[in-house]
């Protein structure tokens, strides 16, 4: 590369200004405008890129959802078949029990007694079996027994919650636990 010295500079320097005189206003305005869009695009070329890549990133994620496998439309009576598959059958209802019996007592919880009554669910194939269960127990332990009863089994449903405490002070609560099981067939 070749060194610039003084009077190569003044020459680029003389040449110019004549351009601009020649140019005119006009000239002079239309420079201005030509250095305000060479600004405008290198200071914004930046964000274009940034929107360019935010954008190519939502369109995959669009591409592929749309390349998802589609659920098959079902009819009414597909919908309600479907529906009614996700409660376990009549003949695992000692199964459904026992789990919900072993997640209490997985909490720390064991019912004092246990009252159990079933009733068909009129106009359904369901068979509703409520149980209650009086129990003795830490309040945190009681809350995360029915968080896991209500996430483990879809056909179970907490029908009435009463807690009790002695005193406000106190870690353990007495607590009257009615459930709601759900179950397809007759019992």
């Amino acid at each position: 590369m070749m060194p610039i010295d003084a009077a190569h500079l003044e020459r680029w320097r003389e040449r110019l200004m004549r351009a601009v005189m020649r140019a005119g206003w006009a000239g002079a305005v239309g420079l201005a405008l030509l250095a305000f869009a060479l600004a405008f695009g290198l200071s914004t070329g930046g964000e274009q890129a940034a929107r360019a890549e935010a954008l190519a990133g939502e369109r995959a994620s669009l591409l592929k959802v749309a390349a998802a496998p589609v659920a098959p439309v079902l009819s009414d009576r597909g919908q309600l078949a479907a529906f009614y598959a996700r409660f376990a059958p009549a003949s695992e209802l000692s199964a459904v029990l026992a789990q919900i019996h072993t997640a209490a007592a997985d909490h720390g919880l064991l019912p004092e007694r246990g009252d159990y009554r079933s009733a068909l669910v009129s106009g359904t194939p369901l068979v509703r079996v409520t149980a209650t269960l009086p129990m003795q127990g830490r309040f945190d332990d009681l809350y995360a027994w029915l968080g896991q009863v209500l996430a483990e089994q879809p056909g179970a449903a907490v029908e009435q919650l009463s807690i009790k405490r002695e005193r406000a002070a106190d870690g353990q609560v007495s607590a009257d636990v009615r459930l709601s099981v759900f179950v397809r067939g007759g019992v």
